[in-house]
């Protein structure tokens, strides 16, 4: 059974992009819809948090049997997952290569209750290769889930999977898969426009945390009448 979420207001907590549970996210590049502002990636490996009525009546009000129904305090692992983040108005990507830093950005522009989102993860074809992202946006975020792809991860503080031996085969497993279909990286995607986005300042200068989300509190470019 399939679940699509709706994650416009919650997106910052319930995706775990930092990888605190300890299984590495991945991250396919991503890409636009032809013809569209909406962004889309495919992700492995994801974990979600569970533990919010927001989130858990969503798939409950699909399917009561769900295997989220085990607990109310409960983070997920998804094998797959699809997000997607419509009209985006800008985004900006950076690549860590082979050690190297390769960077492509759309122009960075976005006026105030403009949303931000970042995103990103070890890459799911390119051995050797991480992904961050980050994208403006004015839409909604989806993500899309498969119950037979989501494993209950953590109840509370307790572990679901075996603890950390569990974890560090499934890290190694999925890097065992990146090895084996490694694809050569299209460098001709990155114009190596470095934005201001990737600085910390700037993020807290132009962008106000309301926890879940953040959110513009000032244009940029700023306005000629300012």
């Amino acid at each position: 059974m399939k679940y699509k979420l709706d994650l416009t207001d919650s997106y910052q907590y319930c995706i775990d992009f930092d990888g605190l549970s300890g299984v590495e996210v991945y991250s396919s590049l991503p890409w636009f819809e032809k013809g569209t502002s909406i962004c889309k990636m495919q992700l492995e490996n994801l974990s979600i948090n569970m533990d919010e009525a927001i989130w858990r009546n969503q798939i409950l009000s699909v399917n009561p049997k769900s295997i989220i129904n085990i607990s109310d305090d409960l983070v997920i692992l998804a094998q797959k997952a699809l997000l997607t983040i419509e009209n985006v108005c800008c985004y900006d990507l950076k690549v860590t290569h082979n050690e190297r830093d390769y960077y492509y950005s759309s122009g960075l522009k976005f006026n105030i209750k403009d949303r931000y989102i970042y995103f990103g993860g070890f890459d799911t074809e390119h051995l050797d290769s991480n992904i961050s992202g980050r994208a403006i946006f004015q839409g909604h975020v989806w993500l899309e889930l498969d119950e037979d792809n989501i494993v209950p991860l953590m109840i509370g503080n307790d572990d679901q999977l075996g603890g950390y031996e569990e974890i560090k085969k499934i890290n190694e497993n999925k890097r065992l898969e990146v090895k084996i279909k490694n694809k050569s990286l299209d460098m001709s995607i990155f114009n190596h426009i470095v934005s201001p986005i990737w600085d910390f300042d700037f993020q807290i200068k132009h962008f106000s945390d309301h926890h879940w989300y953040k959110e513009a509190i000032l244009d940029y470019p700023p306005s000629q009448n300012n």
